[in-house]
């Protein structure tokens, strides 16, 4: 087996035994086990255990920056709307392939080891980095409104982390609608069309920011 080869293989069977016995548990005389392998073989590719999962997370980091394609706004590109929905599909698919890797990532316990804690925090702070930077390319782009694009890329990936979490746990789920949720959510949030005009409308008029032109409070009770 040419030495690349091995080298992934021996990242695939560790990434199945940090998910059933969690990183903690796991020691390198159980990936060596798996992957059929010698104990010098597998220094031979990584200095230890956690040389080895850094090298896992980096290739979420990867994965993920080669499915999430910059949208382009233009004559003969597709509409927006419809690059965002690709780059969801995309990502949701590949968390679907990954299981393993998902639930390592999502239930890594902390306190045990700090410098691993910061490398998991790190990667989160990576993950931000990316979604901060579509805010803000987005709002060049006038797509996006203007925002705290920090604050808003951890609101994001906050509500990412939960999706994810319920995805590596579930077998059977309709994915296309699940895209299509998110997207919806991304773009218009919970709020009813009509709450969201009366509040620009409040917004362009002074007075009491709880009312409307009309004098009535927009936050009406559903019949």
């Amino acid at each position: 087996m040419e030495r690349t080869e091995r080298r992934a293989q021996v990242l695939l069977h560790a990434k199945r035994i940090f998910a059933r016995k969690g990183y903690h548990r796991t020691n390198v005389a159980d990936i060596i086990a798996r992957a059929g392998i010698a104990r010098g073989t597998f220094y031979l590719y990584f200095q230890n255990k956690k040389d080895l999962f850094e090298e896992l997370l980096q290739q979420v980091v990867s994965e993920l920056q080669t499915r999430i394609l910059r949208l382009k706004v233009g004559p003969g590109e597709d509409n927006p709307v419809d690059q965002l929905r690709e780059n969801l599909r995309r990502v949701v698919s590949f968390v679907l392939h990954e299981r393993e890797l998902t639930d390592i990532l999502l239930n890594h316990s902390v306190g045990f080891d700090r410098e691993l804690d910061a490398k998991i925090r790190e990667f989160y702070d990576r993950i931000a980095q990316m979604i901060q930077r579509s805010l803000d390319l987005g709002i060049e782009m006038q797509l996006v409104r203007k925002c705290d694009t920090r604050a808003v890329s951890y609101c994001i990936l906050g509500g990412i982390k939960e999706v994810v979490g319920v995805l590596s746990r579930t077998r059977a789920r309709d994915a296309e609608t699940l895209v299509q949720e998110i997207l919806d959510f991304g773009l218009r949030g919970v709020a009813r069309a009509e709450l969201l005009d009366a509040i620009d409308r409040n917004s362009r008029h002074a007075g009491d920011k709880n009312e409307n032109p009309g004098g009535q409070p927009f936050f009406i009770a559903p019949n």
